[in-house]
């Protein structure tokens, strides 16, 4: 609990000092074996020791791959739990997180993938197949699946070409960049600072008691990304267990199958049998 200790008492300014990459690697040392992310699919758990691990090693693989400080990569992802692992793994590398909401069209997604120039996607199941075509109408160059997908790179073998320390960043180099619909509908970049994701972090300790006594379901990515990925964060920051749920549909059953106290879910979801859930909403 001492490193829990570290992270949650941080003020804004000093929390700017680690990119929170880097304070859930260092916070992970002090859950060890205690279940971080718990995936769609009937698969053991990640460790929190395991994922800092995983974090570090697949960061190599994709530096390996050609990923450079300050590229942006595509998050093209349907589960929490490898939106978890490609974000951070991304900006262990130095890169950029750029999600790409599941709901648009495969040419909405070339676009966005283009205009950030984005030359790799990580992606997976079900979304792989359009992550590929949009790949061909980009400037994306490989596209890297956690599932087994025809003409893609199995994220399994970013894992075998050492480790990298997540690196440090100043607060106002850019950390994330969701794309939001504008008014007319085009897609707009709205980027984030390391300062933005701080202070983010800084206003959810303030108002969302979460613990590593908690399991968080969560629903698919949803939104522009900032929400989501902050409340994710701040579960994982504060030791919780962090459960995929593969549809909203699903929250109930998932409750009782994993033993949830709360949920991350989309706007206006409400889960009338299990009242017990405090539910985090995200436009």
């Amino acid at each position: 609990m001492g490193s829990v200790a570290k992270v949650t008492d941080m003020t804004v300014t000093e929390m700017t000092d680690l990119t929170v990459t880097q304070q859930l690697v260092e916070a992970a040392a002090g859950h060890g074996d205690h279940a971080a992310l718990i995936g769609p699919v009937a698969t053991e758990p990640y460790s929190y020791a395991d994922l800092a691990s995983i974090i570090q090693h697949a960061a190599a693989g994709l530096a390996w791959r050609g990923l450079r400080p300050r590229d942006v990569v595509g998050v093209y992802v349907a589960d929490v739990a490898s939106y978890v692992l490609a974000c951070h793994a991304i900006s262990a590398a130095g890169g950029i997180p750029c999600p790409v909401s599941a709901d648009l069209s495969v040419g909405e997604v070339a676009g966005q993938l283009a205009d950030c120039g984005a030359r790799m996607v990580l992606t997976g199941a079900p979304l792989a197949a359009a992550a590929l075509a949009a790949a061909d109408r980009s400037w994306v160059r490989q596209v890297i699946s956690f599932t087994d997908a025809p003409a893609t790179t199995p994220f399994s073998s970013l894992l075998g070409m050492g480790s990298l320390q997540p690196p440090a960043a100043r607060p106002h180099d850019l950390a994330l960049l969701p794309y939001r619909r504008a008014i007319g509908g085009a897609l707009h970049p709205v980027g984030l600072t390391h300062l933005d994701l701080a202070a983010e972090l800084t206003d959810l300790r303030n108002t969302a008691d979460v613990t590593d006594r908690d399991v968080v379901l969560t629903a698919p990515p949803v939104g522009d990304g900032r929400s989501y990925t902050a409340l994710v964060d701040h579960a994982l920051l504060h030791g919780a267990t962090v459960a995929a749920v593969a549809s909203t549909d699903e929250l109930a059953s998932a409750a009782t199958q994993h033993g949830g106290t709360a949920a991350i879910v989309p706007l206006g979801v409400q889960v009338p049998s299990a009242e017990s859930l405090r539910l985090f909403a995200v436009a």
